[in-house]
């Protein structure tokens, strides 16, 4: 974990083999397809949802089936976060990420998934842990990462981004750890197959979630103490100031109850 862990640090990114299994990518590959699916019908008789530029971007699927919480809960994933951030996090978004050959995909510009927010935070705020579903090669579009980007107040210059910037070729089932300040994008797909990938990012709790997470799953804590702190059930923003002391209550007699 301790060359990581550095690499995280001083590069602002590091890849990690071997998380998931042959079986439990193709497990995810296929709900996640399925999900596309019904995300897509969700809109189709309001707009195209390509006006948006989310065509092949699912949002939250782990509210669609419960296979998802295998990536965003990873025993092997979740320690590197806890070094990262502490024991308290929560999960601001997961998404996953379907580049089709030879077509422009959304991501493709360099950004950062805080947008327009450009700054140098020690310690660090935010990680994304993004998982390879399939195998990410120079070909298939394999994400494009700027090194030790996650230390600089400004957006470099096209030139800059040409000649520093690097792919991260990895083999299905791998994980690439990387500072959420750090300037990245996907690359183009000129394979003859779909890329796909899943990206998890965790953030300090007083950040906002992508996504309402509590509300989008009906308010229903999960039984787990550490899943309901990570989706942000311990979190949650009052909407009154009875609500308030209501969740203190709740707070406090938790607390007592596990003395």
């Amino acid at each position: 974990m301790k060359n990581h862990l550095e690499e995280l640090d001083i590069l602002g990114y590091t890849l990690i083999e071997n998380v998931l299994t042959t079986e439990e990518t193709q497990e995810i590959i296929t709900q996640l397809e399925r999900t596309w699916k019904i995300q897509e019908q969700e809109v189709s008789d309001k707009f195209d949802i390509r006006e948006i530029a989310e065509n092949n971007i699912v949002r939250a699927p782990f509210a669609y089936d419960d296979v998802f919480y295998k990536t965003l809960n990873n025993p092997k994933i979740i320690p590197f976060i806890k070094e990262t951030l502490g024991d308290y996090f929560i999960l601001s978004q997961q998404n996953g990420v379907m580049v089709e050959p030879n077509l422009t995909h959304s991501q493709n510009k360099w950004h950062r998934d805080f947008p327009n927010m450009h700054y140098v935070s020690d310690p660090i705020l935010a990680v994304n842990a993004f998982f390879c579903l399939t195998d990410f090669t120079f070909e298939t579009g394999a994400t494009q990462l700027l090194p030790h980007s996650h230390k600089i107040k400004y957006i470099p210059s096209d030139d800059y981004f040409s000649k520093h910037g690097i792919s991260i070729e990895s083999k299905a089932g791998s994980v690439f750890l990387f500072n959420t300040m750090l300037f990245h994008r996907t690359g183009i797909n000129i394979s003859q197959e779909k890329r796909i990938g899943l990206n998890h990012l965790y953030t300090k709790y007083l950040f906002k979630q992508q996504i309402d997470i509590p509300a989008l799953l009906n308010f229903e804590a999960p039984k787990d103490p550490f899943l309901n702190m990570l989706m942000g059930f311990d979190s949650l923003v009052p909407t009154s100031t009875l609500d308030y002391r209501l969740i203190r209550k709740a707070n406090n007699d938790k607390k007592n109850k596990n003395k």
